[in-house]
């Protein structure tokens, strides 16, 4: 297919030089077409006008040879047989065509002995002698001459002059035989046989074939001109064919890479025509909008888009609306498993070179994971900096916990065992030690702790994780399920301490939101990205409030009144330095779902 289109590329790239070629060799072919047209006519008229004055000389011979048999045969004594005044009588009807402008018969010398203009019987003719010679031997001939007078060609026809010619038969004997003879003569039948050699010469007007010749000429150059249009017309509407077609397949080889290409961006493209209808929806837009491409082509945005991005395609986007009519907004749009999207829509107007409305064309981007990881990110910076200020602040405060301690307990020494001060002095050694507790577990979080990766089988893990808990769980009738384990991430790489401590405060966590019965299910599955495993922890508990999902991985927040706080904050340091993460979904009254993702291999 790639060749057949270079070939036709280059064949339309030097079209001016294959057309010249062309339009040469079909000039070429229609000149020497015409010309031979043309002198094939003049050749069959002037063999008209030879025949014409063969039948001339026929008339005059054969009215010759009439005036014999009636009775007026040759002049006795004229030796040259002929009857001059018949001939001429005959030679002065002929010539009352108008076409024919002379006839005269001359001797072998060359004296004229009758002409239809009878002042030049008796001269002798301007003619070259050979020529009438010649005419003897091939019956006949012709040339063409030029008048003295004008501008005007003759068409001259010369043969032998033979009315009396010998004639065989038994017949034609017998009336030889009858013919009168002067004494002294020959027969009869020699003066009849023995005639002298003479020619008869017809001039004929040429203006008549000239004129025929010239509008023919004129039809022929026509036709050939009309023949050379055709052809140029034929060969321009083949060229121009050809290079629709190519164009065509130019363009159908666009319009599927373009559609390939609009089709597999991770932008959204909604695109709509003049009338406001949908014509290009490509599958990342479904994939956000959730709307199929089917149902949404040929249709107004309102009827099908969700209301947030079916504003887009109004005339008037509002106040995010710049001097050429584009407008850019990021928009919140909910979708039906409960979370949302993150959308950044920009939409433009599309016109033509005239600078006509076309339609308008919105490209949606994306922002949710983008958003998640600017999140991630700010978290973590924050849990950075509080642990290095809760390092700074718990070195500083432990060295006098130690201090307040020892005066404390010398202080309680002082006094009796049961007296008031005693228990005062008690009560402060009991709060610095919870006290220094807690200054050891901010230590510990604010403290990198290395790891002590392995492979490890995660199916073990779960089970043996699960089975700490199961008193606890036995207790508050809460049933335990591991739902699936998927053996392509069934080997991970970790620290399974560490990991085990990490899924011990998540199954706690459950445990307390669920109370008195429920469901804790346990999966793990490949994560969403190759290289990463999914560990999806479900409860049926009470949930998590939306406004206090964002800040359960905050140092110190909690909302159980015997909490510290740092649990899950010690979890998701865990898991992001194995080089995962950890993400909450919940809803109030129905449950929490905690999904971490962990890198199946170690990650620097």
């Amino acid at each position: 297919m790639k060749k057949y289109l270079r070939t036709n590329a280059r064949l339309i790239f030097v079209s001016p030089w294959v057309l010249a070629g062309a339009i040469g060799l079909l000039t070429l072919i229609i000149v020497v077409f015409a010309a031979n047209n043309i002198q094939r006519e003049k050749g069959l008229m002037m063999e008209n006008l030879f025949r014409k004055g063969q039948s001339l000389i026929g008339f005059v011979e054969a009215g010759m040879r009439a005036a014999m048999f009636s009775g007026m045969g040759p002049v006795p004594g004229n030796r040259s047989g002929v009857s001059i005044s018949h001939t001429q009588h005959l030679i002065e009807q002929a010539i009352e065509d108008q076409d024919i402008l002379y006839i005269a018969v001359v001797d072998a010398s060359g004296l004229i002995l009758n002409h239809s203009d009878p002042a030049r019987v008796g001269q002798n003719i301007d003619r070259d002698m050979d020529f009438f010679a010649e005419s003897a031997v091939s019956r006949g001939r012709y040339h063409i001459i030029s008048a003295a007078a004008g501008n005007r060609k003759i068409f001259e026809v010369v043969g032998l002059f033979q009315p009396f010619r010998p004639q065989r038969g038994r017949f034609m004997n017998m009336w030889r035989q009858t013919l009168p003879q002067e004494p002294g003569e020959q027969s009869a039948t020699g003066l009849w046989t023995q005639v002298p050699v003479q020619f008869i010469l017809v001039g004929l007007d040429m203006n008549d074939l000239e004129k025929t010749v010239r509008q023919y000429r004129f039809q022929i150059i026509f036709l050939s001109l009309a023949l050379l249009l055709v052809g140029l017309g034929g060969w321009i509407s083949l060229l121009a064919a050809q290079a629709y077609r190519i164009s065509q397949d130019s363009l159908h080889r666009i319009q599927a890479f373009t559609g390939q290409l609009i089709s597999r961006l991770p932008v959204g493209i909604i695109a709509t025509d003049q009338q406001g209808r949908i014509k290009t929806f490509n599958e990342a837009a479904a994939a956000m909008t959730g709307c199929a491409a089917g149902a949404t082509v040929n249709r107004p945005p309102a009827d099908v888009l969700p209301a947030g991005i079916a504003a887009f395609f109004e005339r008037d986007c509002g106040q995010d609306q710049t001097a050429d009519g584009a407008c850019e907004q990021e928009i919140f749009l909910p979708v039906a498993n409960g979370a949302g999207l993150t959308l950044h829509l920009s939409s433009l107007p599309v016109a033509d070179q005239q600078g006509e409305d076309m339609g308008r064309v919105l490209l949606m981007y994306d922002l949710t994971d983008q958003k998640r990881l600017e999140k991630q990110v700010r978290r973590h910076d924050r849990l950075v900096a509080l642990g290095k200020m809760a390092a700074g602040v718990a070195h500083e405060v432990r060295n006098p916990l130690s201090s307040i301690k020892g005066f404390a307990t010398l202080l309680g020494d002082k006094f009796d065992p049961d007296s008031r001060e005693q228990e005062a002095a008690s009560l402060m050694v009991q709060e610095v030690d919870r006290l220094n507790r807690s200054i050891t577990e901010l230590l510990n979080y604010a403290r990198p702790t290395p790891l002590r990766r392995q492979m490890t089988d995660m199916a073990e893990i779960l089970r043996n994780s699960l089975r700490l808990v199961a008193a606890d769980a036995e207790t508050l009738g809460v049933r335990l399920d591991i739902e699936a384990v998927d053996p392509a991430v069934a080997q991970i790489y970790v620290d399974p301490d560490r990991l085990n401590q990490v899924l011990l405060n998540l199954y706690l966590n459950a445990l307390q939101a669920m109370g008195q019965g429920g469901t804790l299910t346990v999966r793990l599955q490949p994560g969403q990205s190759p290289g990463l495993a999914e560990i999806v922890v479900r409860d049926t508990g009470c949930g998590i409030a939306e406004e206090l999902l964002e800040r359960v991985f905050d140092p110190y927040f909690t909302t159980k009144p015997d909490g510290t706080g740092l649990g899950l904050a010690m979890a998701y340091k865990i898991v992001d330095e194995h080089g995962g993460s950890m993400h909450f979904a919940s809803r109030v009254g129905e449950g929490t779902t905690v999904t971490v993702s962990l890198p199946i291999n170690a990650v620097d």
